[in-house]
Order: C-alpha cells, then structure tokens, then sequence
C-alpha cells in the first residue's frame, strides 16, 4: 500500500522554508475529493430512489391495467410497464458508479492509499462512459425518431 502523504500539513514549509509542491498538490486533490464526495454520493442515492420509483410505476402499471381506463390508441399499459422497468436500468448502472465512486473516496481519504485513489478515478471512468454512451445512443434515437415521424406519415399518404 502506497502512502501519499506522511503526516504533515502540506503548508507547512520544508527546512529550507520552500513549500512542498508535490504535497500542496495532493491537498488540492484531497481537498476538492472531499467537497465532491457529498454530492456524488447524494446523485447516488437520488439515482437508487428514481430506480426504485420507475420500477414501481412500472409494476403499477402492469398490475393496474386492468383498472386504469386508457385510450385504445394508447400502447398496452403492460408493454409500457415492461418498459418502465428495462429502463430503470439506465438510472441503476450510474448511480452504481457513483456510490462506489464515492466509498472509494472515502476510503482514500481515511487512508491516504493510492490504490483507492485509483479506484475512485476507474468508477469515475466508469460513470462518465456509460454517460457518454448513454447520451451518444439517445441522440440517434431521437434523429431516428425525427426521421421516421417525417417518412412515415408521407409513406403512409402516399400509399393510400
């Protein structure tokens, strides 16, 4: 195990009366881990509720179909049920990276180890990929969608 710092104050001014750079470096580092932490552990479990939610509305309404009154042009409340719960994915994954992102803080915090440095920077990683991804895939979902709502109705009148 890796130890980032040996007890002192990184203000404190070496025995040439220089600051260390290295050490006001790592305080930075600990100091801005430390003001994230909160937060990232607050979307964490924001996400952990809104998955549960979204799994619940989606249950409610499969069970719920038969009491619900919709529109017969509406899609199946068990369809839109099923996918209330496939969908509560995207919440679960990320709030999962976040929470480890944040036990990982922690534990660097309580333990100056570098190897919890480094995990916190994977699940950071981790968190901002499947984001990445995430948004990537939603934006050609929508221009799908914004093609189709166009060709569509134009295949349709044309075709009768």
């Amino acid at each position: 195990m890796q130890k980032f710092t040996n007890g002192l104050d990184t203000n404190d001014p070496g025995p040439d009366g220089s600051v260390d750079r290295s050490r006001a470096i790592l305080s930075y580092i600990r100091k801005s881990l430390k003001a994230t932490r909160p937060w990232t552990r607050l979307l964490s479990v924001l996400g952990f509720i809104g998955t549960g939610l979204t799994i619940l509305a989606g249950i409610a309404m499969i069970v719920g179909r038969n009491f619900i009154p919709v529109s017969e042009k509406a899609p199946p409340l068990a369809f839109m049920g099923i996918f209330y719960i496939l969908a509560s994915v995207f919440y679960l994954v990320p709030s999962i990276w976040l929470s480890k992102y944040s036990t990982a803080i922690s534990a660097f915090l309580k333990t100056d180890d570098a190897i919890e440095l480094g995990k916190a920077i994977e699940y950071q990683k981790s968190f901002w990929k499947f984001i990445g991804i995430l948004a990537l895939v939603s934006i050609a979902l929508a221009v799908l969608g914004i093609v189709a709502a166009i060709l569509i109705p134009s295949l349709l009148a044309l075709r009768g």
